[in-house]
């Protein structure tokens, strides 16, 4: 079975085409997102309609969750962010929203789960970026491989018994035996590793092998709905480079 994870969507409709295209013809057995749907980019009702009609299981990011409830944005949202999560509650529609609320904080398979951030109690969404988030994660990940996305960057963690935990930009592997694995799906609609494709994860379960996929899409169009929807021009610019 071949299983495709992807991840910060960000309302770059754009982007989401592309890679559907590219999974489509993959012919993958089953799509999950791994949440934030919404935020930064200027699709995102396109983003949510598109994922909704699919019937992709899907878990609420931290955006999707102000977006339904923008009180619960901490201090520590920047300004720009919170400006962009009130613009896109207010270019969706009740039922979107409500979409948006019904989605569940993770999944749960045979052998890996899914959730948006470190899997650590909410209602913080930590970053996994450093081994020692890596080790916190490790310690609520029930399931010996688990998929994650928030950083928008590919990452690899993994975990042996007596070990230190590891962390490292993502490479194609099999899955090894008595280790815990977890894997940073990177983003589909806003990278930040200075590779502006987007990205997604492709796990086949017969073979045990995890791999990523990159794919090339219209940034300047993507650009130009940031810029119609009169969304900072820094949203827009940072597309290209992928960062």
């Amino acid at each position: 079975m071949l299983i495709a994870v992807i991840g910060d969507i960000h309302g770059n409709v754009d982007a989401l085409w592309a890679v559907l295209d590219v999974l489509d013809r993959l012919a993958v057995d089953d799509i999950i997102c791994a949440g934030d749907v919404v935020g930064y980019g200027g699709a995102p009702g396109e983003c949510i309609d598109l994922v909704r009609g699919r019937n992709f299981p899907c878990v609420k990011g931290n955006h999707d969750a102000y977006v339904v409830n923008p009180e619960i944005m901490s201090v520590a949202v920047r300004e720009e962010a919170a400006n962009v999560i009130n613009w896109t509650r207010s270019a969706l529609s009740v039922e979107q929203i409500e979409w948006l609320d019904a989605l569940p904080s993770f999944l749960d398979y045979e052998d890996f789960q899914v959730t948006h951030a470190s899997n650590q109690p909410f209602p913080e969404w930590h970053y996994i970026l450093s081994p020692r988030r890596a080790a916190m994660h490790f310690l609520f990940q029930r399931k010996p491989l688990s998929f994650t996305a928030h950083s928008h960057v590919p990452l690899l963690g993994m975990h042996q018994p007596g070990r230190r935990v590891t962390l490292e930009l993502f490479r194609n592997l099999i899955l090894p035996s008595k280790v815990s694995v977890m894997v940073g799906v990177g983003a589909v609609g806003q990278p930040r590793d200075h590779d502006p494709r987007a990205s997604a994860m492709l796990y086949d379960t017969d073979k045990r092998s995890v791999s990523i996929l990159r794919v090339k899409y219209d940034v300047a169009a993507a650009q130009n709905r940031i810029r119609e929807a009169g969304l900072p021009e820094s949203l827009a610019s940072r597309l290209e480079w992928g960062q």
